[in-house]
């Protein structure tokens, strides 16, 4: 059971970065998966927002850092959908895109509650759900990036929309993808659907958090129960095993929102096609592919999900210029 929002997504190769690189790199266009606010977050969105109305909650209770596009995806999409929806957030970096970001999430209705550490997170977002049941609200908690074994199965859906749009332009298969990982949820709903739908390939998550919120066990067990969620009956896939994750761990040097040259020229060589990233996520998984393929001559075809929205935050925020209350800024460093 799902709520529909997305609408499938283009496949592209990218002339520029194929010849820069010397291999065929196609992008997955996740950007445009919905108009108001695409990205990953909205597929994952479709099965737990189904889920969240089916259990009769009146609210969605989610966590993330300032910047999070999940918390903004949740905002714009669980309103929509008639739910209030509340985000407890932990500090990151500033720059103009978490700020643009913050200020769309008040702007779409969301109630903010910032916490000064990371390590704050559970005990507030635990604070919040018992403060809800009191009020008499159910409330609905996702957790950061919506990443459950539920919202995994979005990226199994995305599978079956890669092969059938792969077999449209003549492209047999892919020697890798490779997406950001975050919370985990998208790589684990791109294993399972390679297994689901006879996808081969390689599956990379590129880490861009601390890794104990994105590490193989993590990964396995999510793409392991989208299966489960998502296989027909009497089919028993493969199970995924934490050896079997393919993740790129340098690449969350010096640490989360902190740019990096490589993601920078990433970013720039990228734009030739039209491609568009950020420093956070995107943009270090497209430096990482760009250098796999420039070293890893046995691979000929890479396939990067461009996960980031590219739907204009101004649209989503009447005021561009507005300032930030005194505790939510203070989340800015």
């Amino acid at each position: 059971m799902r709520i529909p929002l997305v609408s499938p997504t283009a496949l592209t190769l990218a002339e520029h970065v194929s010849r820069a690189v010397g291999r065929e790199v196609f992008v997955k266009h996740e950007n445009a998966t919905h108009p108001r606010y695409g990205g990953n977050k909205v597929r994952k969105l479709e099965y737990l927002l189904a889920d969240a109305r089916a259990r009769g909650a009146t609210d969605l209770l989610t966590v993330g850092a300032a910047g999070s596009h999940h918390v903004l995806a949740t905002t714009v999409h669980g309103t929509a959908a008639g739910f209030r929806v509340e985000a407890v957030l932990a500090p990151q970096p500033r720059s103009a895109h978490v700020v643009a970001n913050l200020r769309a999430d008040l702007a779409q209705g969301a109630t903010l509650f910032p916490v000064a550490h990371g390590y704050e997170l559970p005990l507030r977002l635990a604070w919040r759900a018992a403060a809800l049941r009191a009020q008499g609200r159910v409330a609905y908690v996702i957790p950061p990036g919506g990443s459950t074994a539920l919202g995994a199965c979005g990226y199994v859906d995305a599978v079956a929309e890669l092969r059938q749009q792969l077999a449209t332009v003549g492209v047999p298969s892919v020697d890798a993808m490779v997406c950001a990982l975050g919370s985990g949820g998208t790589l684990a709903g791109l294993i399972a659907g390679q297994r689901l739908h006879g996808v081969s390939g390689e599956a990379w998550g590129v880490r861009v958090t601390p890794r104990v919120m994105s590490n193989a066990s993590l990964v396995a067990w999510l793409a392991n129960g989208a299966m489960d969620h998502m296989a027909p009956r009497g089919v028993k896939p493969a199970r995924v095993r934490r050896a079997e994750v393919r993740i790129v761990h340098d690449a969350s040097d010096p640490g989360y929102g902190v740019e990096t040259r490589a993601a920078r020229d990433a970013i720039e060589l990228f734009a030739k096609d039209d491609v568009h990233l950020d420093a956070t996520y995107t943009g270090k998984a497209a430096a990482a592919l760009v250098a796999m393929a420039r070293t890893g001559p046995q691979r000929a075809r890479y396939l990067f999900w461009n996960t980031l929205s590219s739907a204009p935050l101004s649209a989503l925020t009447p005021d561009t210029e507005a300032a930030l209350p005194g505790a939510i800024e203070a989340l800015l460093a």
